[in-house]
């Protein structure tokens, strides 16, 4: 009995402990909370809003594919700067300011304009006409084409009839056959074409519904009516706004300035809350705790409020996200300026280190599985809200997918540690491999958006539990003083190039393919992978891995580690170097989160 009152004695404390917050670190828990959730409402539209200005998807994988370059330059050159001028603080603060105001940037740039059809029509009758106008319209008289009329509307202040369309048998206006054009419908009729100045277009005759021949087409109300015309071939000219690139180059420009600072931001954002957590000799888990959360909960309200807000308005925009995204950054910032922190510097001898990397082959192969996961990650993260989209899924239910993998990672992360020790760590990244294909193909086979959520749940080994395996593989596999290198290697390979490879991948299968068998195809790519890694390291990896662990092993043995101190590799603080996405990860070493 009392040794069940120790026990449960000795859970009180342990809780205690560990849900107690040090007072001194609850301003970079806030920090951590603002800024995770402010720059995950700044990034997580950009693929639906680039859609939204008319760039295609092979235009959007051309993006993502040149964005990681920034990813690369941007925090090795913050970090010179902080270094030069010894003020870091500085260097953050303008790192976060530049990524809003380049990030809301986007919302100015012009929509690209498209070169629209549109079918006015009135009790006198109906005419279509081009938005732009070429002679090469000229070409499509008198010739027979199936038109599919969509998002009609009245076009008066005050709407008091109905949206109908009178199909007539004869030359009379007083006999029809109406139709309700609040659905699209599809005709098939002759196209007389006209021109007149700037002018040009059709008229309708001849017309064809479910078999029945119709002489006109009038629209009997006293509001005009307005639809859009799918299926008459545009002309594809030089002179052709609708084939103009500037909305491309001006929002790649624009995006590739913004991702620079961003990316040199979450690797600052990561430097100083290792400083603030050594300054008072906290856990560098529970600030990342925070962080997490903060993930979780601004991704359904940014979706609702984009439902919203598209519902007021009546046409598709993100801007909702944009603005709510730099408001919680700016007030990240203002909290940073009353942060007092030191960030210690990287060590002299780092370069002439480095060449260690290219010359063992164990951890250049680590570093082709951790590209080729990120490539995994990177298709998911750029094509799945289309996907979503196509299927008619909300902004919140899209925001909803981010919070599932989010909140099932949180009870995760103290228990992580744990699982990969006990499976290990190339057991964790054959099964992350594995789980992959399980995601891709089950997205391609479903209907309905919202059984998306099953298989979110299923980022716990994609996303949690491999990311954890990764980071602490590091210390087994870094030559002596490059634990920071590593680690920042391998968050910019997964993060940055990764992501990188799987959009340019995906918008190649997207293009030539169909979303559904894009998701199929990666799948096919994700098992090879995970079994050509297997066959590696059974047969070839696993002696020299087991190697190194007991080389550690027994260097840890004549040291005496393990006296207590904080787990912060060599009691600094390196300089600036990208980890990626969730860069402070990174801090998840042979322990549980404490």
């Amino acid at each position: 009995m009392a040794g069940c009152e120790g026990q449960e004695g000795g859970w009180r404390a342990f809780l205690k402990k560990e849900l107690t917050w040090k007072k001194e670190l609850i301003p970079i828990k806030a920090i951590q909370f603002l800024y995770s959730a402010g720059t995950n409402a700044l990034f997580a539209y950009l693929t639906l809003h680039m859609q939204q200005l008319g760039i295609t998807i092979k235009e959007i994988g051309t993006i993502y594919t040149f964005l990681p370059i920034t990813s690369i330059l941007g925090p090795p050159i913050s970090g010179i700067l902080a270094d030069k001028f010894g003020n870091f603080k500085l260097v953050v603060l303008v790192s976060l300011v530049l990524t809003v105001v380049f990030h809301v940037m986007l919302l100015y740039i012009p929509q690209r304009p498209t070169n629209s059809l549109t079918m006015s029509c009135g009790p006198q009758g109906h005419t279509l006409s081009w938005s732009f106008c070429h002679g090469c319209h000229m070409d499509s008289d008198n010739i027979d084409l199936q038109v599919t009329l969509q998002d009609c509307e009245l076009h008066c202040e005050s709407p008091s009839s109905d949206l109908v369309m009178c199909l007539h048998d004869t030359n009379s206006s007083d006999l029809c056959t109406s139709f309700d054009l609040k659905h699209q419908i599809t005709l098939n009729g002759t196209l007389t074409s006209w021109m007149d100045e700037d002018m040009c277009g059709h008229t309708w005759h001849d017309l064809q519904y479910e078999s029945e021949m119709f002489h006109n087409l009038t629209c009997p109300g006293q509001c005009p009516v307005e639809c859009q015309v799918k299926g008459v071939p545009p002309c594809h000219l030089p002179d052709d706004p609708s084939q103009s690139y500037s909305t491309f180059w001006i929002y790649f420009i624009l995006l590739m300035i913004a991702n620079f600072f961003m990316s040199s931001l979450f690797t600052m954002m990561d430097a100083l809350t290792l400083a603030i957590v050594k300054q008072h000799n906290g856990d560098y888990g529970k600030q990342r705790f925070l962080f997490i959360v903060g993930m979780a909960v601004i991704s359904p309200l940014t979706g609702l409020l984009i439902d919203w807000h598209e519902e007021k308005v009546g046409y598709m925009d993100k801007m909702p996200a944009f603005y709510l995204g730099a408001g919680l950054c700016l007030m990240s910032a203002l909290l940073i300026t009353r942060l007092q922190f030191s960030v210690d510097r990287a060590s002299e001898h780092f370069i002439q280190d480095l060449k260690q990397l290219v010359i063992r082959p164990e951890i250049n192969m680590y570093l082709v599985m951790i590209l080729l996961m990120g490539s995994n990650w990177g298709f998911i993260e750029s094509y799945l809200f289309i996907y979503l989209g196509s299927l008619g899924a909300s902004n919140s239910l899209m925001g909803l997918t981010m919070t599932v993998g989010s909140l099932v990672g949180l009870p995760v992360m103290f228990v992580a540690d744990r699982v990969v020790e006990k499976l290990h760590r190339p057991v964790i990244f054959i099964i992350s491999f594995f789980t992959y294909t399980i995601r891709h193909i089950g997205y391609s086979y479903i209907n309905d958006p919202w059984l998306v959520l099953p298989f979110e749940l299923l980022e716990v080994f994609t996303y949690q539990l491999m990311w954890v395996a990764a980071i602490t593989y590091c210390p087994i596999l870094a030559p002596k003083g490059l634990l920071a290198t590593i680690t920042a290697l391998i968050g910019t390979i997964h993060f940055s190039l990764g992501k990188g490879l799987g959009s340019l991948v995906g918008a190649h299968l997207i293009a030539n393919l169909d979303l559904p068998t894009a998701f199929r195809v990666y799948g096919g790519i994700s098992v090879t992978c995970g079994a050509l890694y297997s066959l590696l390291h059974f047969f070839y990896l696993k002696k020299k891995i087991q190697a190194r662990e007991k080389e550690l092993k027994e260097e840890e043995r004549r040291r005496g580690a393990g006296e207590g101190r904080p787990m912060l590799d060599d009691q600094t603080v390196p300089s600036p170097v990208i980890v990626g996405k969730n860069t402070a990860d990174s801090v998840l070493r042979k322990c549980s989160i404490s």
